[in-house]
């Protein structure tokens, strides 16, 4: 496969989100991790060499030449899955000769340049379900700078969606999308448009606990919100492994089995520090000793925003006052 070859039979590389190659020959595959660094590398190089030693950067606490070979040796066997070989140079790099894939990240930018004046609705909305996630947090092993353009395009995208929204045009996907980059001043502004004028004070609130009679009180209690519940750590993981929606905040419950001694909400809690999504601890009681010292403790470990005790230890139940001020408080609505 090189020069020639039709431009629709080129696999195609999707990285605005988690990383995704397509081809008629491989089907759809999904990779993660230093293997995604590594091919985004590659491609981010455009035919020049990647040298075994900036590979080796990229691995944990800073690897050995075994480990390079085995990351770059996934990515062979993957990319020949979808026809496309990584010749070596004698030097000890690796190089991916330029056009073998399609990136979205390289065609993004044009794609928003051919849009006419006044866009076409269904061409921006095909270009916003680009965005599946960040990439900058998707995939932190790659340089920021060579997300620059494609960011910039999608800023002048925004420019394209907010006269659609004045003109009164609807565009499919938006509310995803939003939720998604909302916190990106462009995306605000255009938010700020929509014909449908989204409340904008809406927030998507996480609650994470087993106990389904609580769950059911705490989403009455936040009717205002658009809250999403999961019952068990597993179920946490599913739905935050995937292409979870924008959180604005999070509840999350100590214990998420019926024995009470399992701790797995503090899996969670940890997730969602890295993730940067506001949280709030909910519990029956504190670990034994000295009560401001372990509130102090958990604050400080799990960064919480804050720590909301049920009201009847054993039986359930909150101070409903109590955790409507804390999670306004988290979410900055009050």
């Amino acid at each position: 496969m090189g020069d020639g070859v039709p431009e629709q039979d080129r696999p195609y590389v999707a990285a605005l989100g988690e990383l995704i190659v397509e081809s008629r020959t491989g089907g759809r595959t999904q990779l993660g991790g230093v293997e995604a660094a590594i091919l985004l590398r590659l491609l981010f190089m455009q035919g020049q060499m990647v040298s075994s030693e900036s590979i080796r950067g990229m691995l944990p606490r800073g690897g050995n030449s075994s480990a390079v070979h085995t990351h770059v040796s996934k990515v062979k066997k993957l990319l020949k899955k979808h026809g496309v070989a990584i010749p070596r140079s004698a030097s000890g790099g690796y190089r991916l000769p330029k056009d073998l894939l399609r990136l979205d990240v390289h065609e993004f930018p044009a794609q928003v340049a051919e849009l006419g004046d006044p866009a076409n609705a269904v061409e921006v909305a095909r270009l916003l379900a680009k965005w599946r996630g960040d990439p900058l947090q998707v995939h932190p092993l790659i340089d920021t700078r060579h997300w620059n353009l494609t960011l910039k395009a999608r800023g002048q995208l925004m420019t394209g969606v907010s006269e659609l929204f004045r003109r009164g045009v609807e565009v499919e996907g938006w509310v995803a999308f939003a939720d998604r980059f909302g916190d990106d001043p462009k995306v605000k502004a255009a938010d700020a448009l929509h014909p449908g004028r989204r409340a904008a004070s809406r927030r998507r609130l996480l609650i994470v606990e087993d106990d389904r009679q609580i769950c059911q009180s705490l989403q009455t209690l936040f009717g205002d919100c658009d809250t999403t519940v999961v019952n068990e750590l597993k179920e946490y993981h599913r739905l935050m492994g995937g292409n979870p929606p924008r959180f604005h905040g999070a509840l999350v419950d100590r214990h998420l089995t019926d024995r009470n001694d399992d701790h797995h909400g503090y899996a969670a809690l940890l997730d969602l520090k890295n993730r940067g999504i506001p949280r709030i601890l909910i519990t029956a009681y504190f670990p034994g000793g000295n009560v401001q010292e372990n509130y102090r403790n958990l604050t400080e470990r799990f960064g919480l925003s804050d720590i909301c005790t049920k009201e009847r230890p054993g039986v359930g139940g909150f101070d409903t006052a109590a955790v409507r001020e804390a999670v306004d408080r988290m979410l900055g609505m009050g």
